[in-house]
């Protein structure tokens, strides 16, 4: 899992208007009073589209929350919806209308979830695992490498997922490209 956050992150958020953000990033962010990300993301990377399904799994916010961060909750199609009822394979039903959505729209998909990852990897559909975003928002100097690390830190710290190699790679990252982010 090294290589999950490696790569230049600019040619992937200038290719599409929007990223569908999966129940596990905004429970991240959310949990570790973080919001700022999902506010510079959907105000400056690309718009954040959550489905329904995903803002209810989400227990700390509410549909008006999630508008203020500047997030737009929608629906899917019928069709949508049915084809992401389909039982089989390693998706749950909210994380197959994820990919469904944004297939369909030719949007990305930002999560945690390494079966959805994968899933879209396979499929071409661009995708972000959930720390990557924070990468380019340092780029763009909207956050420090200080700020990022400490959020990855405090992520570590709630999500099973997000392993003490996956945050060190993530913080060697911005050793390697001290220059680019004025890190001394």
């Amino acid at each position: 899992q090294t290589k999950i956050l490696e790569g230049c992150f600019m040619s992937k958020t200038d290719r599409v208007p929007a990223v569908i953000s999966d129940a596990n990033v905004l429970i991240d962010y959310i949990s570790v009073e973080r919001t700022k990300v999902l506010r510079l993301v959907a105000e400056h990377l690309f718009a954040i589209k959550i489905p329904r399904s995903i803002l209810e799994e989400v227990n700390d916010l509410s549909e008006d929350q999630a508008e203020a961060l500047g997030m737009e909750v929608i629906d899917g199609s019928l069709i949508q919806i049915q084809e992401a009822s389909y039982r089989g394979g390693a998706l749950s039903q909210p994380d197959k209308l994820c990919f469904v959505i944004a297939r369909d729209n030719q949007w990305a998909i930002w999560t945690s979830d390494k079966p959805l990852h994968t899933k879209c990897e396979q499929e071409n559909i661009p995708v972000y695992w959930g720390l990557e975003l924070m990468i380019e928002l340092t780029k763009r100097e909207l956050i420090t490498p200080e700020y990022a690390i400490e959020t990855a830190e405090r992520i570590e710290q709630v999500n099973q997922r997000i392993s003490v190699g996956i945050l060190n790679h993530f913080t060697q990252l911005f050793y390697k490209r001290e220059k680019i982010l004025h890190i001394t």
